[in-house]
């Protein structure tokens, strides 16, 4: 009862900065949804499944799709026949890239992930088809809302999805 009472007493102050700050409806909704998903205790349970392993495949997805975006980048310079260097503005908009990818992970990919794992779940005969389906149409699903990240949100779903599956083999679950 303690560790409840410490959880919703921090989730209640966080709530109140986002009511009394100028933070957008949106982002206040968008965070306010996440919150409710930790007050479920079915949900929370399956965040903290196996040593917070969707926590974990959040930030290795994050970062496996920074890395391949250099990576990318660095081949498109060196076809392009352009000098390829990697100076202060380059790796800051990497950076930026990857607290994009932190956020949009933790934001959208994780709900989804959590979605994909309760229906999946029910479905035992086809689950890795169904929460790979699951996660690749919630990461399409994108191209609804912001057009212009579909492209990336469908490659982070597909790189979580193999991550998420990666250590749930990995643990033997």
């Amino acid at each position: 009862m303690k560790k409840n009472g410490i959880f919703i007493f921090s989730l209640m102050v966080v709530v109140t900065i986002l009511v009394v700050s100028h933070t957008s409806f949106e982002a206040v909704a968008l965070l306010g949804g996440v919150f409710v998903i930790f007050m479920i205790p079915t949900l929370r349970g399956i965040i903290v499944k196996d040593n917070f392993r969707k926590v974990k495949v959040a930030i290795y997805t994050s970062i496996c799709f920074t890395i391949g975006l250099f990576i990318f980048y660095f081949f498109v310079s060196l076809f392009r026949g352009d000098a390829y260097m990697v100076e202060g503005d380059y790796l800051l908009s990497l950076i930026v890239v990857l607290l994009l990818g932190l956020l949009g992970n933790f934001v959208y990919g994780l709900p989804a992930s959590l979605v994909a794992e309760v229906i999946s779940m029910k479905v035992l005969r086809n689950r890795i088809w169904v929460s790979g389906l699951i996660h690749i149409g919630f990461g399409a699903l994108t191209y609804f809302i912001y057009p212009g990240i579909s492209l990336p949100a469908v490659c982070c779903s597909v790189i979580f999805f193999l991550w998420d599956e990666r250590i749930r083999i990995d643990n033997g679950s």
